[in-house]
């Protein structure tokens, strides 16, 4: 088997995991097209260009590691590709809507190439589809699920359809469908693990500090601190 069948393979498993999460909540009420608020679409915005500026020094590491490591240089950047998924998980968590990881992930994108990262367009791309598989891990609980698993689930699926024009662009596609598949288990694990340490005290601080106000995770945090006091 090719690569180039391999990854034909993967995003056939896309596709097949989107139409999957739709069937699987079509009758629940949960609509696939939704309107944001003036203030969730400001909270993407932000949130998507601070990670797209941040990804950018992540993108030149990366390119550091993939010219001094020789092929391993490819896998070391996947390691620490979990960085650049964090608005889609942070995103979802905090608005709770269809749509709002991958709108912050392509926002993420277009800071990204404004703010000068070596990998030029690709990125667009690249963001919109991590945005779009990170969307699918709260797809499939109807968005009404937020665990530490959920959001590990949503961090672990952004690379599956990303890494495709990446290995294009990186020229790995030669290396092997052993190297490729390891690289996209690593990519997958490393957006899990940042997605479980970084998401929930992110979104919990920055609803402590008030700035959150009016959007689904600040009424979720009242409700809970009013429950709380019944309780007491």
């Amino acid at each position: 088997m090719s690569v180039g069948l391999l990854y034909l393979i993967v995003a056939v498993i896309g596709i097949v995991l989107a139409a999957f999460a739709y069937y699987k909540n079509r009758g629940s009420g949960v609509a696939i097209f939704v309107s944001f608020t003036l203030l969730e679409i400001v909270i993407m915005a932000i949130i998507g260009v601070i990670n797209g500026v941040l990804g950018t020094p992540n993108a030149m590491v990366g390119r550091l590691f993939m010219t001094f490591s020789g092929s391993y240089g490819f896998l070391a950047f996947a390691a620490i590709c979990g960085g650049f998924y964090i608005a889609g998980p942070l995103c979802g968590y905090i608005i709770r809507k269809p749509g709002a990881a991958t709108i912050a992930e392509t926002m993420n994108g277009v800071a990204q190439v404004l703010s000068g990262n070596p990998n030029g367009i690709m990125v667009l791309a690249a963001g919109f589809l991590q945005g779009f598989m990170s969307d699918l891990g709260f797809a499939f609980y109807g968005y009404k699920r937020w665990t530490l698993a959920v959001l590990a689930l949503s961090g672990a699926l952004a690379p599956l359809l990303q890494q495709i024009p990446e290995v294009y662009f990186f020229g790995v596609g030669d290396m092997g469908i052993s190297y490729n598949l390891l690289a996209l288990i690593i990519r997958m694990v490393s957006g899990a693990v940042y997605a479980i340490i970084l998401v929930k005290p992110i979104a919990h601080g920055l609803a402590k500090a008030g700035v959150l106000r009016g959007t689904a995770i600040a009424k979720d945090q009242a409700d809970l601190r009013v429950a709380a006091q019944q309780r007491a």
